[in-house]
Parts: C-alpha cells; sequence; structure tokens
C-alpha cells in the first residue's frame, strides 16, 4: 500500500512539472514572440492570417483615410498578440471574432473614457470645486434670507472656500476607498474611516482657529449673500470647463469603480 501511494505521488509531482515546464515554455515563447521585429511576425504569419491582415490594413487606408505607413503602424501592434493566438489555433477571423472591415472600424473607433483611466487629482479638483460651490451657494441663500447671519465668522469667504474643497478632497479619496482599484462594494475598514474623518476635522478645526484671528480677518471677509450666490456659480461654472477639458466621467455623487 505504502508503494503504491508513493507511486501515486510521484505520477502527480510529475504531472506538476511538465505542467510547470509547458507554462514556462510557453511564456518563453511569448516573450520571445514580443521581442520580434513586425518584419519578422508577419513572415510567421499563415496564409489565412496574412490575407486577413493585408484586408484589415487596406480597410484602415480606406475607412480612417490613413496613410500607408499610419496603417501599418496600427497593424503592426496587433501582430505579438494575434501570432501567439495563431500558435494555439486561433486564427485572425476567430481570435477577433470580426472580419477584417468590422475590426477596422473598431480600431477607428475612438474609445471612450472610463473612470480607469482619470488620475486622483483630477477627480479631487473637480470634487472641491463642486462642494466648495454647493456650501458657498448655501450660506450666500442664507445670506440673502438672514441678514443677521453676516455676524457669524464661520460664513467667511475663505472658511467656506476651505471646508469646500477639503469636503471636496475627503471625500474623493473616501469613494476611493469604498471603490478601490479591481473591486466593487468593499466594505472600509472602520479604523482607515475614523482616521480619515479625523484628520478631516482637525485640519477644519485647524483652518477655523487661525482664520478666526483677528488679524486674519481682512482675508475671511463675511462677503453679502448675493457676492456668494455669484461665486457660488463661477466656481461650478470653472468646474464645467474642468470636467469638460479633461472629461471627467462620474461624480463624488456618482462614484464609479476605478478597476482597471
Amino acid at each position: 500500500m505504502a508503494e503504491q501511494k508513493n507511486e501515486q505521488e510521484a505520477k502527480v509531482d510529475n504531472n506538476k512539472q511538465e505542467k510547470l515546464k509547458e507554462k514556462v515554455a510557453s511564456h518563453n515563447q511569448e516573450e520571445e514572440i514580443r521581442q520580434m521585429t513586425p518584419a519578422d511576425l508577419r513572415k510567421q504569419l499563415s496564409n489565412k492570417n496574412a490575407d486577413y491582415i493585408f484586408r484589415l490594413q487596406k480597410e484602415l487606408e480606406e475607412q480612417g483615410q490613413l496613410s500607408v505607413e499610419e496603417a501599418t503602424g496600427r497593424v503592426d501592434a496587433l501582430l505579438p498578440d494575434l501570432l501567439i493566438a495563431q500558435r494555439r489555433g486561433q486564427p485572425a477571423s476567430t481570435y477577433y471574432n470580426m472580419s477584417p472591415k468590422l475590426k477596422a472600424a473598431d480600431l477607428l473607433m475612438p474609445k471612450k473614457k472610463t473612470a480607469a483611466d482619470i488620475p486622483f487629482w483630477q477627480y479631487a479638483v473637480d470634487s472641491a470645486l463642486l462642494y466648495v460651490a454647493i456650501f458657498v451657494g448655501i450660506f450666500g441663500v442664507i445670506g440673502l434670507f438672514q441678514p443677521n447671519a453676516k455676524e457669524n465668522p464661520q460664513m467667511g469667504i475663505t472658511t467656506l472656500v476651505i471646508v469646500g474643497a477639503v469636503m471636496g478632497v475627503f471625500m474623493t479619496k473616501y469613494n476611493e476607498w469604498v471603490l478601490p482599484a479591481g473591486s466593487k462594494n468593499k466594505k472600509i475598514p472602520w479604523s482607515k474611516l475614523l482616521l480619515g474623518m479625523g484628520g478631516m476635522i482637525l485640519i477644519l478645526l485647524a483652518c477655523f482657529s487661525i482664520l478666526s484671528l483677528p488679524a486674519l480677518r481682512v482675508i475671511n471677509p463675511i462677503l453679502p449673500g448675493t457676492v456668494n450666490v455669484v461665486i457660488a456659480a463661477v466656481a461650478y461654472g470653472i468646474r464645467w470647463y474642468f470636467r469638460r477639458h479633461y472629461e471627467i466621467v462620474g461624480s463624488v455623487f456618482t462614484p464609479s469603480s476605478r478597476s482597471k
């Protein structure tokens, strides 16, 4: 019984080693293909794949009005993966699952920007501008209907801008914690959330204390409600232009998983 068990274990080990060798060989082969020049890659293509590539390049030239050099560059970028698929028994028509004409249209179609393409700082700026517009706008409306509220030092314009900006950046970071790259609906550790909220509160308290100093009131004036409403509108307008310029998708209130 012991000998049979040892033989079985030896067979399992041999199978594992064979699979590992095959995996390493396949990996090395792929790396070798990716190091080849486009000219060498084209020589390795089967007749069917060579014909597919020829027709694809012609479609790129005709549909996209591309020069021969531009179309060739687009096709050359596809060759390594195409040759790897070919060696696995997949011709181009099966690998792409579309004709050369449709593949050319797909290559020429502009790709839509996704949340994964947008860096954190752009989301942070977008959120900060939005929160500034909200905070300044709300207190601007309050100032319109409650003139006595002007006596509240926490309604100074610098205070409102800082509060809005800090809240915007924090909420952007919070969304990144909740929806990290590559996962969805992942619960954030309470310790991380509490530390983040504690840090935000400390920053705001420090700003309140500093800006309440008599010497600094000149940079933190309490503006009329109408002026605050105008500033809020300007902040929102800047945000609109910023989003349009950087093609930002989603927002702090409608976050997307930034999976890559």
